[in-house]
């Protein structure tokens, strides 16, 4: 049994050495050094306008809207007949107010 193990591991060996020839003649390409695409250069110009906007908006302020003098009031009427009119009026200054629930006081 010794004897046969002994063949075995010879041909292994000699299988192997064979693959380590083979693999020894094989062209290995020469390393090219990659330079940094063109991408890459332009990524912290990039990062640095996005700040730059970033900040211009958050800095934006609101301009406050002048406000009207004269308030347009627009109201729903009921007249004769059970009929429904809008009626428009313009005033300098609201003069009564009158609450957005009260019309649910008088129809209930």
């Amino acid at each position: 049994m010794k004897l046969q193990d002994d063949i075995n591991d010879k041909e292994l060996e000699m299988f192997f050495a064979e693959l380590k020839h083979q693999d020894s003649e094989i062209a290995i390409p020469a390393y090219k050094k990659r330079t940094p695409s063109r991408i890459w250069k332009l990524l912290p110009l990039g990062i640095a306008a996005s700040v730059l906007l970033g900040f211009w908006i958050w800095n934006q302020e609101e301009k406050e809207v002048p406000l009207y003098q004269d308030l347009i009031i627009i109201s729903l009427v009921e007249g004769e007949n059970q009929e429904q009119k809008f009626v428009i009026e313009q005033a300098a200054s609201m003069d009564v107010w009158e609450s957005p629930t009260a019309s649910l006081l008088d129809t209930y």
